[in-house]
């Protein structure tokens, strides 16, 4: 029994260092931004603009403080518009009114049409779209996109100004992380599964130690010798593959940018 101890010690102290070492690789090295602004084509003067007023006057210059940050940070320029537009009752069309809106205005933190995200909300349509572009665009995947856009719009319409702090975050914290590993896994989940993993290995150790000897030579030996029964299971079985097919009806997001764009679109 005292081996058996010893045994889930050492497993649990493996288990806690192999955590710290992967925890330590998955976090790779933070992308920071060492380069000025070089962009002196874009006359914009803001980047937050409220046309659905959704936000106060104090939470826009919030915004436009903590945009103003990230911005130097991920060296990219970062808008926010809101809008009461009917007539972008697509996806399509949303996407293409955030990249216009983009080129038109000659966005980017490195040169006009560079790097940086735009992010409109028509809160007529309650569509949405993040569009990425440059250095911004080449560090978030699809689906690093898809996760931002994803996570402001839960909490949109309860808190628009709160949606939007975390949309902003997100895409700054999103875009620093290595490329490789972009995980987005609470830590109270990576605990609890590894207090599961510990768990079964206990419990299967100690089961071990109850049930040895239960068995002995003589069990299943007859005293007149041994017979054996030839028996075989035969197992037929197919492969099936099947797809998914995409329906109108499918939520989330959808459409892919355009145009050396990058980016994902959602509702709420």
């Amino acid at each position: 029994m005292a081996k058996t101890y010893r045994r889930i010690l050492i497993f649990i102290v493996i288990l806690g260092v192999l955590m710290g070492l992967l925890g330590k690789k998955f976090a790779g090295d933070q992308y920071v931004n060492t380069e000025p602004r070089k962009n002196t084509e874009c006359t914009l003067t803001k980047r937050v603009f409220d046309d659905a007023d959704v936000l106060t006057d104090e939470e826009e210059k919030n915004l436009e403080a903590l945009i103003a940050e990230k911005e130097e940070l991920i060296g990219g320029d970062l808008v926010l518009i809101t809008t009461n537009d009917a007539s972008l009752d697509t996806m399509e069309k949303l996407r293409d009114y955030a990249q216009n809106y983009y080129k038109e205005n000659k966005l980017g933190w490195d040169q006009p049409i560079g790097s940086g995200a735009i992010y409109v909300d028509d809160w007529e349509t309650r569509y949405t779209w993040l569009a990425t572009r440059g250095i911004v665009k080449d560090r978030l995947s699809k689906d690093n996109t898809d996760y931002i856009v994803d996570e402001t719009n839960d909490i949109v319409n309860k808190d628009p100004y709160k949606a939007y702090t975390r949309l902003i975050n997100l895409i700054a914290e999103e875009t620093q992380k290595s490329p490789m590993f972009h995980i987005n896994i609470s830590p109270i989940w990576v605990l609890l599964g590894c207090l599961v993993v510990s768990l079964i290995f206990v419990v299967a150790q100690l089961s071990g130690q109850v049930g040895k000897d239960t068995v002995k030579k003589s069990t299943y030996v007859k005293k007149d010798g041994v017979q054996m029964n030839d028996k075989q299971d035969i197992f037929l079985h197919s492969h099936v593959t099947k797809t998914k097919r995409k329906t109108d009806d499918d939520s989330g997001s959808s459409c892919s940018g355009t145009d050396d764009f990058g980016g994902s679109g959602g509702s709420h």
